[in-house]
């Protein structure tokens, strides 16, 4: 259940914070669990391109400019997404300290269609303002981000930050892509709104972050001389389906359907 302060933030914010709701062991295990697939495929074996997929399924994208301090195979990596569907990252996505939260908010029937395990290594940029729900073209909205950190975030090494309330207006801005030349692929950015209000998502290991998929949010670059790692899942109500086949044609190598609750 949550909390009336976690309600009414989330109903004034677009977000709300669980503080030490998962055990250090279990983010350590998914990050190394992470890492280890890295290894068994790295990406020497697929230079010049810019997204690959694992025997386990896993997409994996190299930084398009790697941190210049990479040195193993993880260090050359910004995404890898699918680890919801496997090992210790999908036990943490159907687990009740997770989904009983959410069925609060989107009903007791719940899948997870998507996660991002992301690398911000140092040296590494971040990603401009967006709105996660400009990616997801459904016809049952909103969708709501889980943002489990699985190290420190800092001010140095690049943490989220978050604009409370923007997503009270319930649209999706104008999104153009983003011009710098080392951004990843699919990268675009808001540039039509004042973000003058923003605040940081400083977080600890097993600290978790619940986000409306309106709420506007970025990343800074990594100045520090230490990764910020996270896993961010993304859940929908259970039936939700593209809006059209060009949007299921767009999501499809990204997204891999998981019931994380249903009705008890």
């Amino acid at each position: 259940m949550l909390t009336k302060a976690s309600t009414r933030s989330w109903q004034e914010k677009g977000y709300f914070f669980e503080r030490s709701l998962i055990a250090k062991e279990r983010v350590a295990q998914i990050e190394a669990e992470t890492i280890a697939a890295i290894a068994a495929d790295p990406p020497a074996a697929h230079l010049g391109e810019r997204v690959y997929l694992t025997a386990q399924d896993l997409l994996i994208y190299p930084e398009t400019a790697p941190s210049p301090v990479a040195r193993n195979p993880e260090d050359y990596i910004a995404k890898v997404f699918n680890c919801h569907a496997v090992g210790a990252a999908h036990e943490l996505a159907v687990d009740p300290a997770i989904t009983a939260r959410l069925a609060n908010l989107l009903g007791p029937d719940i899948d997870c269609f998507q996660s991002q395990f992301i690398f911000k290594n140092p040296g590494v940029i971040g990603q401009p303002w967006h709105q996660d729900g400009y990616y997801f073209r459904y016809d049952r909205q909103p969708q709501i981000g889980v943002w489990v950190a699985l190290s420190a975030a800092t001010i140095e090494n690049g943490c989220l930050w978050v604009l409370p309330g923007s997503h009270q207006a319930n649209i999706i801005h104008e999104h153009v892509p983003d011009r710098r030349p080392e951004t990843l692929q699919g990268y675009l950015e808001i540039v039509s709104q004042d973000t003058s209000a923003d605040e940081p998502a400083l977080m600890e290991p097993g600290d978790v972050l619940f986000f409306h998929s309106y709420l506007m949010h970025r990343s800074t670059d990594n100045v520090a001389d230490y990764r910020r790692s996270a896993m961010v899942y993304h859940y929908a109500e259970a039936g939700t389906q593209p809006a059209d086949p060009l949007a299921a044609a767009m999501l499809a190598p990204v997204n891999r359907w998981v019931p994380a609750r249903r009705r008890l």
